[in-house]
C-alpha cells in the first residue's frame, strides 16, 4: 500500500471517536457553507428547524432532511427554468467554477446532471489513485475503457481519473460494440479493461463463438466491473475471470454524489471495502423507521452519503437506493475497516406475499447451478406496483440446448431453491441458450425487470 494515498482517517474504525470528530468538523463547514450560499438548503433546513451553525456532532446529522433523486431533478429542473442551467437549485457555487458536466443514466426518468469543478475532479482522482492501489495497478499500465464514455458520469470522469493516475488510457467506450471492443483488445493488449460485468461476459462469448479471438491469451490480468450487480456474485466472478484468462475480478461502486468511486473489492471477494471515510460520510438508513442504523455486523439498510467536500451542487444525506449489508469482520486482505455488500435496489424491490424479493438475489440464486444456466434471466411484472402475486414469473437461459426432461428436473430444483432459500413461489420459464433477449439500458446496465401488460 501507498501510504502518501490514504490519510490517517482511512485507518480508523468507522465509529471511532477521533473520526466523528474529524467529520462533524467538515460536515458543518459543509451544513453552513450550503445554508449561506444556497437559497435552496435555507430554506429547507429552516423548514426542518435545524441550525448549521450549532452542528458539533454527526449524530445530529440524522436531524437533517434527506435527499433523493427525485428531489435532484426538481430542483434541476427549477434551476434550468430559474437559472438557466441544469445544475440545481441547490448549487452552492459560482457556475462559472464547474469546469465538467456528467449525466447519470436516467433509466427512470430524466437524466441528473453532476457538475464537478477542479476540487471536485482532485477529489475522485485520490479515490481512483485509492482504488489502484488496492488493485496493483501501476501507472503506465495500459486501462481499456469498455464503459459507456458519452455524458455518463462513471464514464468520462473515469478516464479523466486515470489519466491523472498515469495509466496509458485506451479510451474506446463500450457504445462501439463488443466486436470493436475485441478488435482493439487484440491490437492494444492492455493490462486492465473496465466495463460493466454484463458486457464482460458478452465480450468472453463473442470472442469464443462468434469473433474467433482467443480472449485469455490477450494478457488482461485485471477486469473492473460497475454500474450494475453482478461483480461480487461468486459464479460470475467465477465466469468472467476464467474468461479472460485467469484475471483478476474487482468490483467498484459508490454514490454519483459522492464522487465516486468509493468502494471496492479486493483479491478475497469478501464485500466492498469502504476506502473514502475522509471524504464521504455514510449512514445505514432505514426507510421505515426514519432511523439511523448503527455499524454492526450484518445489519442492513439503505446507503446514505453526504459527501464532505463536494463544491458543486452537494447532496447532503442523499438516499443512493441500494440496500446494502454491513460486515464489520477484518479482511483476509489485512486493509482496515468495515466492508459492504450490495443487496439490491429499493427500487427494484417486489413483494411477494408479503416477502422482499431482490432480482439480483434471485440471480444469485440461480447462478448456483451455473452448470445448466448461463445467469441470464428476467422477472416478470404485470404492473407498475412493486406487490407481485405468487407465483413469480421468471424468465431462465439455459446452458446448451438441454432436453425436456433435464429442463423440468432443473425446473424443479430451482424452484425449491428458491422457495426455501427466499421464501416465494416461482413459476419458470426455461429458454435455450441465446433465445432470452436481454436488454440493457443506456449505460450499458443490463435490465433484470420486465414489465408486461396482462
Amino acid at each position: 500500500m501507498n501510504d502518501e494515498l490514504w490519510s490517517e482517517w482511512t485507518k480508523l474504525p468507522i465509529d471511532s471517536d477521533e473520526l466523528k470528530k474529524y467529520q462533524a468538523s467538515k460536515l458543518k463547514q459543509l451544513l453552513i457553507r450550503c445554508y449561506e450560499d444556497s437559497p435552496y438548503y435555507k430554506e429547507k433546513f429552516d423548514k426542518a428547524n435545524v441550525n448549521p451553525y450549532e452542528f458539533d456532532d454527526v449524530t445530529q446529522l440524522s436531524q437533517y432532511p434527506t435527499f433523493d433523486k427525485y428531489e435532484e431533478r426538481e430542483s434541476q429542473a427549477q434551476s434550468k427554468e430559474h437559472l438557466g442551467h441544469p445544475l440545481g437549485m441547490h448549487i452552492t457555487c459560482d457556475e462559472k467554477k464547474v469546469n465538467r458536466m456528467s449525466a447519470s443514466s436516467g433509466t427512470t426518468g430524466t437524466p441528473s446532471f453532476q457538475g464537478h469543478s477542479y476540487t471536485d475532479r482532485q477529489i475522485i482522482f485520490k479515490h481512483m489513485a485509492r482504488l489502484a492501489d488496492i488493485a496493483g495497478i501501476q501507472p503506465g499500465d495500459k486501462v481499456l475503457m469498455a464503459g459507456v464514455m458519452s455524458m455518463w458520469v462513471a464514464g468520462i470522469p473515469t478516464v479523466d481519473a486515470l489519466l491523472d493516475f498515469g495509466a496509458n488510457v485506451i479510451p474506446i467506450g463500450g457504445l462501439v460494440g463488443t466486436a470493436k471492443v475485441a478488435e482493439m483488445i487484440e491490437l492494444t493488449h492492455p493490462d486492465v479493461i473496465i466495463c460493466t460485468p454484463s458486457f464482460a461476459r458478452i465480450l468472453i462469448k463473442k470472442c469464443k463463438n462468434e469473433l474467433n479471438i482467443d480472449l485469455p491469451s490477450m494478457g488482461i490480468k485485471k477486469v473492473f466491473v460497475y454500474g450494475e450487480p453482478g461483480g461480487s456474485e461468486a459464479q460470475i466472478i467465477k465466469e468472467i475471470e476464467e474468461g479472460f484468462g485467469g484475471a483478476t475480478l474487482f468490483d467498484m461502486a459508490g454514490g454519483t454524489g459522492a464522487l465516486n468511486p468509493i468502494f471496492t473489492s479486493c483479491t478475497e471477494h469478501d464485500g466492498l471495502h469502504f476506502i473514502a471515510q475522509d471524504s464521504t460520510f455514510i449512514e445505514l438508513y432505514d426507510r421505515e423507521t426514519n432511523t439511523v442504523l448503527p455499524w454492526q455486523d450484518g445489519a442492513t439498510g439503505e446507503f446514505v452519503y453526504t459527501a464532505l467536500e463536494r463544491e458543486v451542487g452537494p447532496l447532503i444525506r442523499f438516499k443512493d437506493g441500494d440496500l446494502i449489508q454491513i460486515n464489520t469482520k477484518p479482511c483476509k486482505c489485512g486493509f482496515p475497516g468495515i466492508r459492504i455488500k450490495i443487496l439490491g435496489r429499493v427500487d427494484d424491490m417486489l413483494l411477494v406475499k408479503g416477502v422482499n424479493v431482490f432480482p439480483s438475489a434471485i440471480r444469485d440464486l440461480i447462478m448456483r447451478f451455473a452448470d445448466q444456466v448461463t445467469g441470464n434471466i428476467k422477472v416478470m411484472k404485470t404492473s407498475e406496483s412493486p406487490v407481485v402475486a405468487p407465483p413469480l414469473h421468471i424468465k431462465v437461459e439455459c446452458k446448451g440446448s438441454l432436453s425436456l426432461a433435464s429442463k423440468q428436473q432443473l425446473d424443479e430444483k430451482i424452484c425449491e431453491e428458491i422457495k426455501r432459500v427466499l421464501r416465494f413461489q416461482a413459476k419458470l420459464e426455461l429458454f435455450d441458450e441465446g433465445e432470452l433477449v436481454m436488454e440493457y439500458g443506456p449505460t450499458g446496465k443490463v435490465k433484470l425487470i420486465e414489465n408486461i401488460n396482462n
